[in-house]
């Protein structure tokens, strides 16, 4: 089988190199590199029937690498034949869980961009370790619908391809209904529009060309941090009301544009009726949120803030690991 060079056949990104700075890559993200049709093949393995029906017509203007673009045409072929979205932009955000893509929108959409979150084929993933924020979780299907079957569950448990697959599967799906419920109550938070074929299609924040950055990337202009925190406990504490911890919540999950903030990247989101490490969770977001705004001298305590709008709720509380510091921030 013929071999592939990584740094001409795909984004640099995906070199193992950047991936695993320092290190040898896992030896099964190696031996993948060594296969033509080994990134394809796992592409597929999430992708519905009908993501490649008429690809021929969907030619989107971003054309990326080689395998990028066929991720490209294998998730979003399938919004493309419902109307949801004409185009393909441009990439505006390359993670290692997940790339972000700018979109035409179609115009029965009545919106005119669209953001779509492509998450990774699960071979080029590299994640922290998601077992905190699974526990009291339930398992759901592509449907969104909560696994029953006996079967898979243990599958699950024994962590074999078809269990993996299925985590995969039900962390998206976990995203995509915290957005439909988030937005619901009123956060603010990109509005979700559909999901499938291992992709979020959800409102764009920005304009063509300049996508909203994050907090981290920008100086917010005088008189401008105290309202915007305020806002964004708030949409803390409309989280907390609706049931959510939002468990990765820093600068860096946070859009500011024309003045407000949207909170984003949620699969990791808890329940703080049933993850028993969610009171802890939560003092770490409320924590890291008073970091970043501390450098324009805002001093507020974030122990008795996460405490305040916890107990407000009556949610029980689990233990409590020692939380980081302003050089742990990420």
């Amino acid at each position: 089988m013929t071999k592939i060079d990584p740094k001409l056949n795909i984004d640099d990104d995906l070199d193992p190199e950047t991936l695993f700075p320092g290190k040898a890559a896992p030896s099964r993200f190696r031996k993948a590199w060594r296969s033509e049709h080994a990134v394809s093949d796992e592409a597929l393995r999430y992708a519905g029937s009908g993501a490649l029906s008429d690809q021929s017509t969907f030619t989107p203007t971003y054309h990326g690498a080689r395998y990028e673009r066929e991720w490209i045409l294998t998730y979003l072929g399938s919004f493309y034949n419902q109307q949801l979205l004409t185009d393909v932009l441009q990439r505006v955000k390359g993670g290692k869980e997940a790339n972000v893509y700018c979109c035409r929108a179609h115009p029965d959409t009545g919106m005119e961009l669209l953001a779509a979150k492509v998450y990774r084929p699960r071979m080029l993933r590299n994640l922290r370790n998601d077992a905190r924020y699974r526990q009291g979780r339930d398992y759901l299907d592509e449907f969104g619908k909560v696994i029953h079957d006996a079967r898979l569950l243990v599958a699950i448990r024994k962590g074999t391809e078809v269990g993996k697959e299925t985590v995969h599967t039900s962390w998206l799906e976990h995203e995509y209904r915290t957005l439909e419920a988030l937005s619901a109550a009123g956060c603010n938070v990109p509005r979700p529009l559909a999901v499938g074929n291992n992709t979020i299609l959800m409102e764009y924040i920005g304009d063509l060309g300049r996508p909203a950055p994050t907090l981290h990337e920008v100086r917010l202009p005088p008189g401008q941090a105290r309202p915007l925190f305020d806002r964004l406990l708030a949409d803390v504490e409309r989280m907390l009301a609706a049931g959510s911890v939002h468990g990765d919540l820093s600068a860096y999950n946070v859009l500011y544009w024309q003045g407000e903030g949207r909170i984003i990247d949620l699969p990791q989101a808890v329940d703080p009726l049933q993850n028993p490490d969610a009171w802890d969770i939560f003092r770490r977001d409320v924590l890291r949120l008073c970091q970043y705004f501390q450098r324009y001298g805002l001093a507020r305590d974030p122990a008795r803030l996460a405490a305040d709008l916890w107990d407000r709720y009556a949610y029980p509380r689990g233990p409590e690991a020692p939380l980081p510091s302003d050089e742990e921030e990420e």
